[in-house]
Parts: structure tokens; sequence; C-alpha cells
């Protein structure tokens, strides 16, 4: 996104925070977020947001609870909780949980010892009752722990002593609910990738060869499709490596900033706001915050987002998007402070859509439609057809839209035409206005953004019929976006 389109402020003054600390962010439902990094005596602090209010700091832990250099991580696995989880000063793996209603309780995850004290640590929630968790271990191994609703958390290692970078970062996904995937940072500069599939073993894989990355730099990744994910590193020339991968298909691989573009003890990370999108944030190497953001069909644009000297060269970064229309993203300051970008894609007033509408040969039908759905939930459907041949046709259209949220919207035309065999017109038209509620109370984050499709039939479907043509409709617009399923199909008109 361009800069003059972000604002930035600060949410933690000078020294707030270890100049060298890693920091982590998640949104657990739309309208908030929660951040969490390492404060400057070794606590971990926090601060939540709710939209229409100001930003509120807390402590998690104490001053001496973590690593002044340890990595952090969080997830919400169901809208009402959170989890986060930090490398101790001792090299323990401490976590902290939140339930609506409730305060924080804390626990030990894994004893002192287990954990490099410079390494980073990732977690991922593949299903809602569930949650799993990665560091980089004293010793350069990979360790994981796991937990399922109802039992304890239970461990496992993924990759022996000396497979890891003891300063480098680890990052992980699950693109489908079946199945996880993580990378870290070898201690050869390698990146290394293991991946799960429910039933199966962990299996290894090597995503870049030895000297590929830097040993004390970050690693992200994202799935913003279910048959794809992505993942980016930095290189040990202070370059900024991507690899991509799509089902079916072997990684590849491409460089999205040269080499000194970034901080090789600098964090990186990514979200994908939108099925078409994805956006990068690192540390420069002189202390800048670079952005690099791509949509589906162009390449990869760059710019800076903070000038050099505002970020910390050996600090984390950390990004979410709350709605499919805003980004967010933290890092640390190069005084200790925790400095906050945000940016907001200003949604139009209106989404109108006019097409042809087609008909397979031998059908003597043409026409056109017009679509057009406001901010304020007014719908106007409006169109014409003409039957120029012999035949009458009762006639049937509609259109899908989907928003990002997986959701599924008919607009449905039903008429009839006549040919020269019967008396009656050869046109149909029409002008539909209709208020909806529903779209005015989503607009800004989805019916703004919503992708459509049409299609017509030459008959007048009723029924069992209907429901399944617009429900067929609605599968192949999904199945174009790369979503999984359609959530819901829900008829406008």
């Amino acid at each position: 996104m361009p800069a003059n389109q972000w604002r930035q402020f600060e949410i933690a003054s000078a020294n707030a925070a270890s100049p060298g600390a890693r920091i982590a962010a998640v949104s657990r439902i739309s309208n908030s977020m929660e951040v969490w990094w390492i404060g400057a005596n070794g606590s971990v602090q926090g601060a939540f947001w709710y939209e229409g209010l100001q930003w509120q700091r807390y402590e998690v832990a104490p001053a001496g609870s973590a690593s002044a250099k340890g990595g952090i991580t969080a997830v919400s696995r169901l809208p009402n909780t959170m989890e986060v989880w930090w490398i101790g000063a001792d090299g323990s793996v401490q976590g902290a949980y939140w339930y609506e209603g409730m305060q924080w309780q804390r626990y030990q995850l894994a004893p002192g010892g287990a954990a490099s004290t410079t390494g980073g640590i990732a977690a991922v929630s593949r299903i809602p009752n569930s949650m799993e968790v990665w560091w980089i271990g004293a010793n350069g191994s990979v360790q994981d722990a796991f937990w399922y609703a109802g039992g304890q958390w239970q461990r496992q290692e993924i990759a022996h002593a000396g497979a890891a970078s003891l300063t480098g970062g680890i990052t992980a996904v699950s693109r489908i609910p079946s199945s996880m995937e993580v990378w870290w940072i070898g201690a050869n500069g390698s990146v290394q990738d293991a991946f799960w599939y429910e039933g199966g073993q962990w299996q290894r894989q090597e995503t870049a060869q030895a000297g590929s990355a830097s040993t004390t730099g970050g690693i992200t990744a994202v799935s913003r499709i279910p048959n794809s994910m992505e993942v980016w590193w930095i290189g040990a020339n202070g370059s900024v490596q991507d690899a991509f991968w799509y089902e079916g298909g072997q990684w590849q691989r491409q460089e999205i900033a040269q080499a000194g573009s970034a901080s090789t003890t600098g964090g990186i990370k990514a979200v994908s706001r939108i099925p078409n999108s994805m956006e990068v944030w690192w540390i420069g190497a002189n202390g800048s915050a670079q952005d690099a953001f791509w949509y589906e069909g162009l390449q990869w644009q760059r710019f800076e987002l903070a000038p050099n000297g505002a970020a910390a060269t050996n600090g984390g970064i950390a990004a979410v998007s709350r709605i499919s229309n805003s980004m967010e993203v933290w890092w640390i300051g190069a005084n200790g402070s925790v400095q906050d970008d945000f940016w907001y894609d200003p949604a139009p007033d209106s989404l109108h859509i006019q097409s042809n509408i087609g008909f397979p040969s031998g059908v003597a039908l043409g026409g056109w439609f017009d679509l057009t759905l406001t901010r304020h939930g007014d719908i106007s459907f409006s169109g014409h057809l003409h039957d120029s041949g012999a035949d009458s046709y009762d006639t049937t259209l509609v259109v899908v839209l989907m928003t990002p949220n997986g959701l599924a919207y008919s607009v449905t035309h039903q008429g009839k035409t006549h040919g020269t065999l019967e008396p009656g017109s050869r046109d149909d038209d029409w002008v539909v206005n209709v208020h909806s509620d529903l779209v005015a109370a989503n607009w800004d984050s989805q019916f703004s953004k919503a992708t459509w499709r049409s299609s017509a039939n030459a008959n007048s479907l009723i029924g069992q019929a209907l429901t399944d043509f617009i429900s067929d409709l609605a599968k192949q617009l999904a199945q174009e976006l790369g979503k999984a399923a359609v959530a819901a199909v829900i008829a406008l008109i």
C-alpha cells in the first residue's frame, strides 16, 4: 500500500521495550487488536484496543520473566480467548492465557534450559479445540508442544540437536484444518521445513540451501488460499527472500528485496488481508521499516514505511489484518519504544455491476442487467431481455456476490419473453429497488469488497432446481477465489 495512506503513532514510550525484543499480535474479533512485547526489564507487556476507544496497556508477566532477546508468539483459537507464549530468562517456555471476563493466568510449558534464550517461537491453532507451539531448543533442536481441549500439553521433538540456528527465527501456518507446516533457520543458514498431515508423522524437507538465510534473522509465512503457502526470510546478505508453493507443484523462489535491504538481525512479518493479496514488512539495515505488497497478476512493489533510524535493527515486527480493508503493523523503536502504523482502504460508497446476459447457442435471447448496492443498504436491480426468435422462453437470471468472509448472496430475476409463435411482448424489462440492513451493517468490511458472477437459464427454475442453480454458481465462484467451501447462500432479491 502506498506510504502516504499509512498513519503512525506510538503506543509505548522510549525504553518500554528491550531493543532486541520480539513482538507479537492477534485480532481475536474484528473490532479489537492486542499486541505483546518483551519489556526492557524482562517483563512481558501487553496493549489492547477496542474500536472507538484508546489503546490501553497492562503487564502480563513481571520483570525478569522473559529473555530480553527471545521470541514471543500468540494465537486466538476462539473469539473469547487468547494465549501468548515467550522464552523465559532461564530458557524455559512460559505461557499465559485469557478468557473473556477473567484475568490472565500463567503457566510453564517447558522447564528452564528447554529453549534457546535467543531463539524464536511460533504457534498456530488449526482447529478451535487445539493449539501447537514450536521453539528452538537450547541444543539447536526444534521442539513442539501440542494441546487438545480437555487434555494436557504434550511435547515432541521434530528436528534433532544442531538442526536450527540458536539465534534464528521460526514460523508456522495451517493452510487447512488437517495440516500444519513450520519453517526455521538452519544452523548452516539454510531454511528448513517440517510438515504434518492428520494421521501421519512429521516429515522434513529443505526449502533453501545452506547460506541462504541470516542465522540471526527472522522468518514469516502465510497461507492466503487453502492450496498455497508462502514464506519469507532475511537473506545472509541482507536481502529478503521468498519461497512459494501451490498444491501439485514444487517450491519456487524469488527475491523481493536486494542485498543490504534488511537488517540481518531484525524481524519480518507478513499478512494476507484478502485472498488475492499479500503484504510483508521487515526492519531495514538502516533502521527503517520496509514494506512490500503483491496483488494477483502483478509484480511485488516496495516502499518505505518508516524512515532511517525509526526501528531497532535487532528488534521484532508484528502485523495483523483485523478486517479486509485494514492492516496494522508494530515494531520496536530504536529508542525502545513501540511504534504502530495502520492503514485503511477507504471503501467506495457503492458497488456497481453492469453486464450483458448470454445464453447458449441456439437460444434466441440476449440482454443486459444492472445491479447497484450502496453503503446505506439500498439495492437497485434492473435489466432487459429480448426474444429475437420463434420460441418463447421462461427465463432465470442469477447474480451471486461473495464477500471476503465466504458468505454468498444471491440476486434473482425470473421472467418471460414471447417469440413469434405466440402473442405477447418480445421484451422482459424489470426494475427492483429494495433496502437491506444487512448490506448497510457489513458494507466496509464485506459488501464493498464483494466479487460476483452471473448465470442465466432459458427455463423458469423453481424449487430445488432454482436452489441448485444458485448453489452451483456460488460453489464455482468460491472455487475461483480459492475458498474451501461456501459458508452460506443468502438471498438479497
